[in-house]
């Protein structure tokens, strides 16, 4: 289910496989750091470049990668077709924005790319307790209670 503002652009067509108008962006939907993220990158996807996807409200055969490894690391359905997973993913949706499209080109620097995938690992093993530390709360499931940390 696309995250709200960031439905696709009047005139679009198939979102799924090689060919495709718009990126898909899988994020978890029940951790609240990382649905901000996703509402950070709609903002800044000006030109419809993204859509926004939770992979909790989605089912496992239409994820692209195993629904283990889609929690452990946002995984990205490019255009083309091709699947990112983690560090390389968010560089990627940033690449397609145009605020982000500069710090997206910096983060391929050999160093930096370094850098930026041990961060983004260190974040994604701890983004629920980070969550929960800074006040951002997850979402309800559609049972009603909060999604278990």
């Amino acid at each position: 289910m696309p995250l709200p503002g960031t439905g696709p652009p009047p005139g679009a067509t198939s979102l799924s496989g090689a060919g495709a108008r718009r990126a898909q962006c899988y994020y978890d939907g029940l951790c609240g750091l990382c649905t901000g993220w996703a509402r950070f990158f709609g903002r800044l996807d000006w030109l419809g470049r993204l859509e926004m996807v939770d992979l909790t409200r989605t089912p496992d055969e239409a994820l692209p990668v195993p629904r283990e490894a889609a929690l452990r690391g946002m995984p990205v359905r490019t255009r083309s077709g091709r699947v990112l997973v983690g560090f390389p993913a968010v560089r990627y949706a940033l690449t397609q924005t145009p605020v982000g499209v500069v710090p997206g080109w910096a983060l391929m620097v050999p160093g930096v790319a370094w850098l930026g995938r041990v961060a983004y690992d260190w974040f994604a093993a701890r983004r629920r307790a980070i969550s929960c530390r800074l006040g951002v709360a997850p979402r309800s499931d559609d049972r009603g209670s909060a999604a278990q940390y």
